[in-house]
């Protein structure tokens, strides 16, 4: 947020309906470095263009106390990107807002001249990594929006001086694109930066760096996430011809078994491609998720049936085949923990997941296909419909989906690992996909046929 006196030449202050289309078209006037337009309905609320084509939006209104008081001040919001009107209305309700704090005596402008000592963001942000950060399972998320995001704008402001006009200028870019730069809107990302601001500032005040929240109660709009199923048979047979081998060139071999097994288990998409060796008990077919990897820190078990132990067993032969092939031609022996490893051997990351999975769709659509989009985190909602719709109990879908069980019995007393309920679950699940994927599927082929084409 900036400060400056406001302009006294009448020729600046014509009053125009400020809108999304008038923006647009607002150029500054011959002869002039800056105009300044202003807003016919809310008295006070300015557009600001300067000769170098950058618009801004800004508050006016009159100092009423103190040494200067009857000046009056000009109060920068954020800026305007050409986005679809959001803005507009954004900073129609903060200029309101400014000015009614205006006329209670409160001044955002000499607010920020008081503002001289304190953390600065730099300093906050580091003891947010250090003390809060680590507990929780966003840490490298965390890590990487300040570095993106917060430092660059802020690094030496005082965190005290971070108003929620300043928020709103770090988030427009993101939320609602930037031509300039060729950004287009995220305005998923900017939640997720929101949410991160917002925590980094409750963080503050409880370690009594700042006394004020700078974006309480702030929100972003943003359309609702698309999700889709799976679960007719036509989908279900393009998904296996999908991540079968003859599509290797399109999808690397341990994801397309990653999706598989991420399917006819419901886990999530983290959860599976982060999976270790260590995590696997062959003697007794089970895999055990560890607390710090599961969503709700608690520990989770799943039985490997017959289809899955193929699957973990054909990947597991896999490494060993690619790890005698590098001995015997005298390259370096690369192995990896993970059991559906990225090409080099690490994990495969969010954003991994999306392109690769991206790519294969759009080649699987060129090569005269039918699959419209899916991402892997659908996989887990269509094992969900899929054994809701065979009647496995709610309970044990639950159970096997490790959702959380708030009631006192759940969380306090209920020890039980429903091993023998997950696997029935699991085994109803994969016949039900068997029996709708297959073109013609029988009673008694149903299991042997789906273990074959694991």
């Amino acid at each position: 947020m900036t400060t400056d006196t406001a302009p006294k030449s009448r020729s600046e202050t014509d009053r125009h309906h400020i809108t999304d289309t008038f923006c647009k078209k607002a150029k500054v006037k011959p002869g002039q470095r800056v105009t300044v337009y202003s807003d016919s309905e809310t008295r006070g609320f300015c557009l600001v263009v300067t000769a170098a084509g950058a618009k801004t939006f800004a508050v006016r209104y009159t100092l009423k106390d103190g040494d200067e008081a009857g000046k009056q001040v000009r109060v920068t919001l954020g800026p305007y990107l050409e986005a679809n009107g959001k803005a507009v209305a954004t900073y129609r309700r903060e200029a309101a807002k400014a000015i009614g704090d205006a006329a209670r005596g409160i001044d955002r402008a000499s607010k920020r001249a008081e503002v001289r000592k304190g953390a600065t963001i730099a300093e906050l942000c580091a003891r947010y990594m250090k003390e809060h950060a680590p507990k929780k399972r966003s840490e490298a998320m965390d890590r990487n929006r300040i570095d993106r995001y917060i430092l660059p704008a802020w690094k030496h402001r005082k965190a005290a001086s971070i108003t929620r006009g300043d928020v709103r200028t770090l988030l427009a870019p993101i939320e609602f694109g930037d031509k300039a730069a060729g950004l287009p809107p995220r305005p998923y990302e900017a939640i997720g930066v929101l949410a991160l601001i917002k925590k980094l500032f409750s963080f503050a005040i409880d370690a009594e760096v700042v006394t004020q929240h700078p974006c309480a109660r702030m929100k972003i709009d943003a359309p609702e996430l698309e999700s889709r199923e799976l679960s007719a048979a036509h989908d279900l047979r393009a998904f296996w011809n999908l991540t079968s081998g003859d599509y290797a060139a399109h999808m690397p071999a341990p994801f397309a078994a990653a999706l598989r097994f991420q399917l006819l288990t419901g886990s999530r998409p983290g959860e599976v491609f982060g999976m270790t060796w260590d995590e696997l008990d062959l003697e007794a077919n089970e895999w055990t998720l560890p607390a710090e990897r599961s969503k709700n820190k608690r520990e989770h078990l799943v039985p490997l049936t017959p289809i899955l132990r193929a699957i973990i067993d054909a990947q597991a032969a896999a490494q060993a085949a690619q790890q005698a092939e590098a001995e015997a031609t005298g390259k370096k022996v690369r192995t990896s923990r993970f059991v559906f490893p990225a090409l080099r051997g690490g994990r495969v990351t969010d954003k991994m997941r999306g392109l690769i999975l991206d790519r294969a769709l759009q080649a699987y659509k060129k090569a005269g296909h039918k699959l419209e989009r899916f991402t892997p985190h659908d996989l887990r909602g269509t094992a969900e419909t899929v054994m809701a719709a065979a009647e496995v109990p709610k309970e044990y879908r639950d159970r096997l989906l490790n959702h959380v069980d708030n009631s006192v019995g759940g969380k306090h007393y209920n020890k039980h690992d429903y091993k023998s309920q997950k696997r029935d679950a699991l085994l109803t699940l994969e016949q039900w996909i068997e029996a709708r994927r297959a073109p013609t599927p029988s009673a008694g082929n149903v299991v042997t046929s789906i273990r074959r084409k694991a």
